[in-house]
C-alpha cells in the first residue's frame, strides 16, 4: 500500500511498507527545543511510544539543544500520523511546562526519503556526527544525546533502538559490529555529507530506486505538489554536464565557462535549472554570473521554443527534460 500525506500547504510526503527516512524538526525563531536532561528524556519517551505504536523501526537519533534527527523505517505507511503526533504532543507538554505560549517548532518536520541498503550507514553516522560539525564536542562518544554510545558499546537502553542494521551493515565478523561502528564514526576524516548525493530536494538513492520511486507515485493525486518533488528521478548536475559535453563536443569544465561558448554555456544553465532544478543562486555560483543574468538565459531559451529550438544540440538533450 503507498500512501500520498498531502495537504496544499503542505510539502508531499510519500508513505509506504519499507520506506526509510532521515527526519528532523527545529525549533522556531531562536527558540530552544531541549532546555535540561528532562526535556529530552520526555521526548524520547514520547519517541518510544510512538515507535511502539506505529510499529517503526529507529536507527539513529541525535537530539540538540535547537533541533534533533531521527532514521526512521516504516513498516506501514503511517509517518506522518506518528510524527504529527509526537511533534504535537512535546510541543504541548514543553508549552504548558515553561508557560510557553505560541509555536514551538519551525514548521512540520522535513524528510529525507532514501536507500537503505546504499545509505544507511552513512546517514546514520552523519546523524550522530551532528554535534562535532557543530562544535558542540570534539568526538561523537562525547554527547550523550545520541544512538552512538548505545550502538558502540553494545548497551541495551534505549531498548526500542534497533542493533541488527549493525550485523547486516558491517558484516565483517558480526561478533565486533560494534566495534565496527565505533571505528566507521570516529575515524572518519572524509567530510562528505550524504546529502551532496541528494535529488529533487528530499530524495537519496541510485537510479534504480529513483526510479523504482517514481513508479510508486506515478498514478497519485499530485495536482498541488511541486513538479520538483514529483520526480525523484530527475538527472543530477553531474549526469546534465556529461550529456552536455557528448553531445557539444565540449569539457564539462569548459560548458561553465561563458567565454568558452556562449551556446554550451548557456544550454549548461538552462539544463541544470531546468532538468536538475538546481536553485537560482548555486547555478550563478557555478557559472560565476549573476541570478538575473540566469533567468534571463532560460526566459530567452524559453520564449525560443526550448532547448531543441535554442541550441545545436538540443534534440538530444530533451530526454534529460
Amino acid at each position: 500500500m503507498i500512501r500520498l500525506n498531502l495537504d496544499m500547504s503542505r510539502p508531499l510526503r510519500i508513505e509506504f511498507p519499507g520506506a526509510t527516512y532521515h527526519i528532523t524538526a527545529r525549533a522556531n525563531a531562536k527558540q530552544r527545543l531541549f532546555t535540561s536532561p528532562r526535556d529530552a528524556n520526555y521526548f524520547l519517551d514520547l519517541l518510544e511510544k510512538e515507535i511502539v505504536q506505529q510499529k517503526w523501526l529507529c536507527y539513529s537519533y541525535c537530539l540538540i539543544e535547537s533541533h534533533y534527527h531521527l532514521v526512521i523505517e516504516t513498516t506501514e505507511p503511517n509517518l506522518g500520523r506518528g510524527m504529527g503526533r509526537l511533534n504535537m504532543t512535546y510541543s504541548q507538554w514543553f508549552g504548558r511546562k515553561y508557560q510557553q505560549p505560541g509555536h514551538l517548532f519551525n514548521g512540520r518536520y522535513k524528510t529525507i526519503l532514501f536507500q537503505k541498503k546504499r545509505y544507511l550507514k552513512e546517514v546514520c553516522r552523519h546523524v550522530v556526527l551532528n554535534p562535532v560539525r557543530l562544535e558542540l564536542v570534539k568526538r561523537a562518544d562525547q554527547w550523550r544525546w545520541s544512538s552512538y554510545r548505545p550502538l558502540a558499546y553494545g548497551s541495551t537502553e534505549p531498548e526500542w533502538l534497533n542493533r541488527n542494521w549493525l550485523d547486516e551493515h558491517f558484516d565483517e565478523n558480526s561478533n565486533y559490529s560494534n566495534k565496527h561502528w565505533e571505528n566507521y564514526v570516529l575515524q572518519d576524516k572524509s567530510n562528505l555529507s550524504p546529502w551532496d548525493n541528494i535529488r529533487s530536494g528530499q530524495y537519496l538513492g541510485d537510479e534504480k530506486y529513483l526510479n523504482n520511486i517514481s513508479k510508486k507515485i506515478m498514478n497519485l493525486p499530485l495536482e498541488q505538489v511541486p513538479k520538483t518533488v514529483v520526480r525523484p528521478n530527475r538527472p543530477s548536475p553531474k549526469k546534465v554536464l556529461k550529456s552536455l559535453s557528448v553531445a557539444s563536443g565540449i569539457t564539462e569544465k569548459e560548458l561553465l565557462n561563458r567565454k568558452f561558448s556562449q551556446d554550451g554555456f548557456r544550454a549548461a544553465v538552462y539544463l541544470l535549472r531546468r532538468a536538475s532544478n538546481l536553485p537560482l543562486k548555486e547555478v550563478a555560483r557555478m557559472g560565476n554570473v549573476s541570478e538575473s543574468r540566469i533567468s534571463q538565459i532560460q526566459k530567452a531559451i524559453d520564449e525560443k521554443g526550448g532547448i531543441n529550438a535554442a541550441c545545436p544540440w538540443g534534440k538530444s538533450l530533451t530526454k534529460l527534460l
